[in-house]
């Protein structure tokens, strides 16, 4: 068990894509979609990660731009941070990487972003369906 766990950790801290996505809208604004990857959450030592991707609600049919960034929490402590960023580019290859190793950690403030994460991260919480098995999934399926 211990092996697997460790394995899920190597995965989501080099980026790669995880055995299972589940992709699941939390908010919206006129120019992009908030995604949560509720597949991506694991905890280690105390902080619970999970991965958000920031995707463009218009665009080409086919243009698979979009980032991923990872958010952080310490869950008993209300405190979060940013992991760093991962850009992708309109065919979906990663086109850059922006890690934060020492990003200071922050108290949680109700009614942001980062306190909706942490209810999901942390506290369980998922979106109403839909949800998308991955990020090109959601772009052919219109944005919706």
């Amino acid at each position: 068990m211990r092996i697997a766990v460790l394995l899920g950790v190597a995965a989501f801290a080099l980026g790669g894509p995880a055995a299972a996505e589940t992709w699941q809208a939390f908010s919206r604004s006129a120019n992009n979609a908030f995604m949560a990857d509720a597949d991506s959450i694991v905890a280690v030592d105390g902080i619970t990660s999970i991965k958000v991707a920031t995707v463009p609600r218009a665009g080409e049919a086919g243009d698979l731009s979009h980032s991923v960034e990872t958010y952080q929490f310490r869950c008993d402590a209300n405190q979060w941070r940013t992991a760093g960023v991962i850009e992708y580019g309109p065919d979906g290859a990663e086109a850059g990487q922006y890690p934060e190793p020492d990003a200071a950690w922050e108290p949680l403030r109700r009614d942001t972003m980062p306190n909706y994460l942490k209810e999901i991260a942390c506290d369980g919480a998922r979106a109403v369906p839909p949800h998308w098995p991955s990020i090109q999934a959601f772009v052919e399926a219109g944005r919706p």
